[in-house]
This record gives structure tokens, C-alpha cells and sequence, in this order.
């Protein structure tokens, strides 16, 4: 007996599917805006701020108190302020430049036309160009206080050491992590030896606690709410149980 293999035919063969591989999601990072802002008030004062076309350098800060700084450059630096209340100047500041600096302020009391030299106080910087020291003499000459400030690496003010006479102070300052309402604006820090309001902070981020351990009373503490760019649009300010809210209005630096 024979016996005889059947020839098997072949299977059928799927051809093979090539594996899809996934394409990772490409976010496209939205523009970052430079705001600078234009307006801040509160129950008890306004500021309006107005700039050099196309510049993030102040030209002129108007307070509802009768207070106007009216600022000026040479080139791209600041070169004076004048102080005017009720439309009368009261004081001149003249900034002196080196190496592309500011590294000596001189105040004047105005009277009509007459130009009497009060403080005059000098800035040092650090590697970053930040202001690291300032000492401020009296018309005579002798230093009426000094200064010392550190940063965080961020360019945020970190500490702030004022010697005046036999009293030290030390300043520590907290901060968050969004837009700064002044991040923008030029000469900021400059700005705060002359106008001492307690919004006016320059940094890249807000400053949320600034305190005084050996004195309580000049502890100040910040509280935000933000818009869509990640800038304050309102700020709350408190001192030594006092809140005062700010409402800001921003422009767009193009």
C-alpha cells in the first residue's frame, strides 16, 4: 500500500501593518506681553503714569494729591526729576552718569528761583548692575545713612541693611512667582529713593511680604489678584492692621 501526501496549500498571509507611532503634541508657547502700567487707584489716591512714545521710561507721574515728578533723559538715561505740587516745582533731582550708571543724586529745595542743595547720596553696583550700596550725606558733608541690598538670582531685592546713626535695620522681602507690576519700567528702583510709596517695587516677580524684625510697625504685607498675562490687576496693601486696595490698568510695551 502506498500512501501519498496531500500537498497542503499556504495559508493565507495578512501583510503586516506598520505601527503607528505617536507624534508628540507640539504646544506652541503663547507671546509673552511686556505690560507697563498706566493707572493705579485706590479709595484714597490716584496715579496716572504716562510714558516716552514707544519706551518703558516714565515721562510724568500724576498723583490726585497734587503731586506731579515730571522725569527727563539724555540719551537713555535719567538725567532729572523735577517735583511739583500744585503746579509749583518744590524740589529738582539731578542724577550724574558714569560708565552708563547712575552713580550720584543730587536733591535741590526749589523756591521760585532759588535752588537750595539738600541730600546728595551715591550708588555702587554689584556684577549684575544692581544697586548694592547707598550712602547719603547731608549738605555738609557727613553720611547721614548707608545702605546695603542683596538679591535673589532672579534680580529680586533679597535683604536691605540701612545703617542711620546708631540704629540698624535689616529688610527681608518675600516674593511670588508671577509679573511684577512694574517689571518693565525703567529705572524703577531709582524712582523709590523719591517717591516712597509702598506699590512701587521693581523686580521680576511681586513682592508679597516685606519685614523688619526688630520693628514690627514697618512690616508690610501684599496680596494679588491676577488677569490673563499673569499681571496683578488689583493689590492689596496692609500695615500695621490697614488694607488699602489698588486697582491697576495696564498698557501693552510694543
Amino acid at each position: 500500500m502506498f500512501i501519498t501526501c496531500k500537498k497542503m496549500k499556504p495559508g493565507k498571509v495578512e501583510p503586516t501593518k506598520e505601527t503607528e507611532i505617536e507624534k508628540p503634541v507640539v504646544v506652541v508657547p503663547g507671546v509673552k506681553k511686556n505690560m507697563l502700567p498706566t493707572k493705579l487707584v485706590s479709595t484714597n489716591l490716584t496715579l496716572e503714569i504716562t510714558y516716552l512714545d514707544g519706551t518703558a521710561a516714565i515721562s510724568n507721574l500724576k498723583f490726585s494729591n497734587s503731586n506731579t515728578y515730571l522725569l527727563s533723559y539724555t540719551g537713555k538715561v535719567l538725567k532729572n526729576i523735577q517735583k511739583k505740587k500744585s503746579n509749583l516745582i518744590i524740589q529738582s533731582v539731578d542724577y550724574i552718569v558714569s560708565n552708563g550708571n547712575i552713580t550720584r543724586v543730587q536733591r535741590f529745595d526749589v523756591d521760585g528761583q532759588r535752588s537750595t542743595p539738600t541730600e546728595k547720596y551715591y550708588f555702587e553696583y554689584n556684577t549684575a548692575l544692581e544697586i548694592s550700596n547707598v550712602k547719603t550725606y547731608g549738605v555738609s558733608g557727613s553720611l547721614l545713612s548707608d545702605q546695603n541690598l542683596t538679591y535673589t538670582n532672579l534680580g529680586n531685592l533679597s535683604t536691605s541693611t540701612l545703617k542711620t546713626g546708631t540704629l540698624l535695620s535689616k529688610y527681608n522681602y518675600s516674593y511670588d512667582t508671577k509679573n511684577a507690576i512694574f517689571k518693565n519700567v525703567m529705572f524703577c528702583q531709582v524712582l523709590k529713593y523719591e517717591i516712597s510709596e509702598a506699590f512701587l517695587n521693581q523686580g521680576l516677580n511681586n513682592l508679597t511680604k516685606l519685614s523688619n524684625p526688630s520693628l514690627a510697625t514697618d512690616n508690610l504685607s501684599y496680596e494679588y489678584t491676577y488677569g490673563l498675562d499673569d499681571y496683578p490687576t488689583e493689590v492689596k496693601i496692609t500695615k500695621n492692621g490697614i488694607t488699602e486696595a489698588y486697582t491697576i490698568t495696564y498698557m501693552e510695551l510694543k
